[in-house]
């Protein structure tokens, strides 16, 4: 229903009001949730011992550790795009052949892993890190029905954070703050075979010190769990090449059943909202195609994930999780023309002692 009614909206405002109406709708039901959840909640301090106690296997930094404690993880995601649009319309491949536009994107994927690490200096601090490593592939079509293949592949940025414990309570509920930052290990210098810059979505890194700021929270019942987290990345200063990818705005929320003492279920929905890159890579001719142009980068995007969490509490596999999620946008608009994102798969191993 709420759904529904955001569909409604839509259609009847502009789209220079559509990302506030977006982002206060979100606020909205993160407020929701909250004070749902504060009703709701059971008594007792909140647990990771259970498999709702981590939240959905794409959430990144949701959850915090006691003192002494480590984490390792591993994750998997592949994403895959196909079809073509422009802003929230389907477009053909062959209509954007005009003019000195001679390539356009027709399909990609992306399949990254992710290594990561946490470990708790105190009860109040966790620190975390990540790095990636990136394989894309992007197919186009030309004039006269020609196609081209390119990639590009390798370590993308690393990123580092402090998680602080900002507050917990006796009603299985608490909150901490994320403080984020990326370092420039991607390549922004990725070529075709044929010596040509690849453009803005195949390279691997920004080129920029991202700062990665978001607040958690987290409430738990018997036997339901809920988690909502706003953040964003904002880009610092321009890169090598003279240009900045967009600021992000991202939100997620979700809820979990726990099935058995091992087993949960978990159901996500996530807005992020990218702008346009800023400046330009002057050595992408960017009227040739929408994958070099600046200003067919970034996109306003609504998705639901379902999910699967499995927690080994006893035996020799004691402290592992296996975690598996699906995602697929429910709606999406981009800046200028792009590729349609059509769904992501994310599975995860994590062990934490």
């Amino acid at each position: 229903m709420l759904w529904l009614v955001f569909v409604l909206i839509r259609r009847m405002v502009s789209s220079s009001n559509l990302l506030f109406i977006m982002k206060l709708f979100t606020a909205i039901t993160l407020i929701s949730i909250l004070i749902f959840s504060t009703l709701s909640a059971h008594e007792g301090r909140w647990t990771a011992a259970r498999p709702d106690g981590h939240g959905p296997i794409s959430v990144m930094g949701d959850h915090m550790h006691a003192m002494g404690e480590w984490m390792v993880s591993y994750r998997y995601m592949t994403m895959d795009m196909e079809g073509l649009l422009k802003g929230s319309n389907s477009v053909t491949a062959s209509s954007q052949l005009t003019g000195m536009t001679t390539m356009v994107p027709t399909k990609m994927t992306m399949d990254m892993h992710m290594f990561g690490t946490m470990y708790a200096i105190s009860d109040k601090w966790t620190l975390m890190a990540m790095l990636n490593y990136l394989d894309n592939e992007m197919d186009m079509i030309m004039p006269m029905n020609m196609s081209m293949n390119m990639g590009s592949s390798g370590i993308g940025d690393l990123k580092v954070a402090g998680l602080y414990d900002l507050a917990q309570w006796d009603s299985g509920r608490r909150m901490h703050l994320n403080l984020g930052l990326s370092l420039p290990t991607g390549s922004i210098d990725e070529k075709h075979t044929n010596g040509n810059t690849l453009g803005y979505p195949m390279q691997l890194g920004s080129g920029t010190y991202d700062f990665h700021p978001a607040v958690t929270y987290l409430a738990q019942t018997d036997n339901y769990s809920y988690g909502a987290q706003l953040g964003g990345i904002l880009r610092i200063g321009e890169n090598d090449q003279d240009y900045t990818l967009g600021n992000k705005f991202e939100a997620s929320l979700w809820g979990a059943r726990k099935i058995t003492e091992s087993l949960s279920t978990t159901v996500k929905f996530d807005y992020s909202s990218q702008n346009e890159v800023d400046g330009e890579d002057t050595r992408m001719m960017k009227m040739m195609s929408p994958a070099l142009n600046p200003n067919s980068q970034g996109r306003d995007i609504t998705a639901i994930g379902l999910g699967l969490n499995y927690y080994f509490k006893d035996g020799g596999l004691s402290g592992q999780r296996l975690a598996a999620e699906w995602e697929t946008p429910i709606d999406q608009k981009v800046n200028g023309v792009q590729l349609e994102l059509d769904s992501v798969w994310t599975i995860g191993w994590q062990y934490a002692w």
